[in-house]
């Protein structure tokens, strides 16, 4: 039979294990939690009256849920982007749905920068529209 006995040196380095896992365990914690956020908002959507959402951060994955009384047209484009459509041109959008009413979607910017979320109804419409912002696997 073999008899194993611990000694003092051997559960400092037990100790000094569990510590080290404890530290990197509470910063993860800390930074998932630092970078989640949700945001939800209730719009009324008036015909051709688009709505804008600044989205920042480097590197961004959001989840969006959106859900709309008619059918909305969805984009998420850049500055440039922004100031075509403001100009009453074609964007070029990252993410574009068009004649949506419901739509859950994982996006992943491409780069850095701020990018915007721009909804847009032909009629009025009342849209409930849900945003989470972080680390997000699906």
């Amino acid at each position: 039979m073999f008899n194993v006995t611990r000694n003092a040196r051997s559960n400092k380095r037990l100790a000094a294990m569990a510590f080290a896992f404890s530290v990197v365990a509470v910063v993860f914690v800390g930074f998932v939690v630092a970078v989640h956020s949700t945001a939800t908002y209730t719009l009324t959507l008036a015909p051709n009256v688009p709505s804008y959402f600044l989205i920042r951060g480097n590197f961004l994955t959001i989840s969006l849920h959106i859900s709309a009384s008619t059918p909305v047209t969805v984009c998420i484009t850049d500055s440039s982007g922004l100031e075509r459509l403001k100009d009453g041109e074609e964007a070029l959008c990252y993410l574009y749905a068009k004649g949506i009413t419901n739509m859950k979607k994982v996006w992943r910017s491409p780069g850095e920068g701020p990018f915007y979320l721009v909804i847009v109804s032909d009629k009025p419409s009342e849209v409930a529209l849900s945003i989470d912002r972080g680390f997000i696997v699906r």
